[in-house]
């Protein structure tokens, strides 16, 4: 009788984490084109194209590309386990939620920490700036009460905006401990999604202009889709996964990350690109977007960087089954599966 040989793990022709490429070469290309759209076709003061047909959207083409790309690769990539001389390796994408949350990074804690004071950097600058206008106009005869006319909207949206602060300053602290996210950090990231959609309400009922054609539409899909992440996200953590959770968690991430970063940096490559006169009109950029850009792909990094062991069971050479299975075997590798 012919001895059997050991285990070997298929190849596998396409792994899901190529979908990690795929996002990096659609953010540098959508970047790239939404600089030279806004360098080239933007009329700042109107908030529209100057040549508004959609053969002139290279920004549009590109990230249509980019996310097809991505949803295929996700789609019909593997996330197979590998064998390693005498270890297994356990991809991150099959592992139980619970062991993948204590494996996310500290510097994922610390980007959560870069956020929230970013996030708290736009609500100061918006403040001041309410408060410094108030006072150009106030007079002893006429008084103007400092935080005078800020809509009472804007003040639900400051609420939800500092409990999302403190959550993510809580959530930083559990995963630089090695914790990862607690069933309460999943709660309150609840307030992430209402805090966005408050804004996105706001946007509508102050008439802004948000359209196909503005530089408005990338803030209001930033805002969507990293709502719809952390609502993923929560869920994942919180240990209430479904079928398909994981994946759409990584696809929203990589989408709000795109999106994020096409409506802020091209904008801030416009202060160094154009004189203030061309310029002028142009919305500041949201320094918040930045730390969502880089918040939601290192949460999503973590299903392709973290890899469990497990040794196999030794091979019996001497006699005539393929395992040895012996108390020391089990107890081996049940010690390495809690650690």
């Amino acid at each position: 009788m012919k001895e059997k040989k050991p285990y070997k793990a298929s190849k596998v022709k396409l792994d899901k984490k190529v979908s990690l490429a795929a996002y990096a070469l659609t953010l540098i290309a959508a970047v790239a084109a939404r600089t030279v759209q806004l360098a080239t076709n933007m009329n700042f003061a109107t908030g529209k194209y100057i040549d508004p047909s959609p053969a002139k959207n290279y920004t549009v083409f590109v990230l249509i590309i980019g996310f097809a790309l991505i949803f295929l690769t996700m789609i019909f990539g593997q996330s197979r386990d590998k064998a390693i001389k005498s270890c297994i390796l356990i991809n991150p994408m099959r592992l139980r939620a619970d062991r993948l949350n204590k494996k996310i990074a500290p510097q994922t804690g610390a980007v959560m920490f870069i956020a929230a004071f970013l996030f708290i950097f736009d609500i100061f600058m918006e403040l001041s700036s309410v408060v410094r206008k108030n006072m150009e106009i106030s007079t002893e005869e006429n008084p103007v009460f400092a935080f005078a006319g800020i809509p009472v909207l804007r003040w639900f949206v400051y609420v939800c905006a500092i409990i999302t602060i403190i959550t993510f300053v809580s959530s930083g602290a559990n995963i630089m401990k090695g914790e990862g996210f607690s069933k309460g950090n999943c709660v309150f990231l609840m307030f992430f999604p209402i805090w966005k959609l408050l804004q996105i309400f706001e946007m509508f009922s102050e008439n802004q202009l948000v359209g196909v054609y503005t530089e408005k539409v990338y803030i209001m899909l930033t805002a969507m889709t990293s709502s719809v992440f952390f609502i993923f996200a929560a869920r994942f953590f919180a240990g209430f996964e479904k079928k398909n959770t994981r994946f759409w968690m990584c696809i929203f991430g990589y989408a709000a990350s795109i999106f994020a970063a096409v409506s802020v940096i091209p904008r801030f490559i416009m202060y160094f690109a154009l004189d203030y006169e061309t310029r002028e009109g142009m919305g500041s950029p949201e320094t918040s977007d930045i730390g969502i850009a880089v918040l939601t792909i290192s949460i999503v990094a973590v299903f392709w960087s973290t890899y469990v062991y497990r040794v196999m069971p030794k091979l019996n050479l001497t006699g005539k089954r393929r395992w040895n299975k012996t108390t020391l075997a089990v107890r081996n590798m049940q010690s390495i599966e809690d650690e």
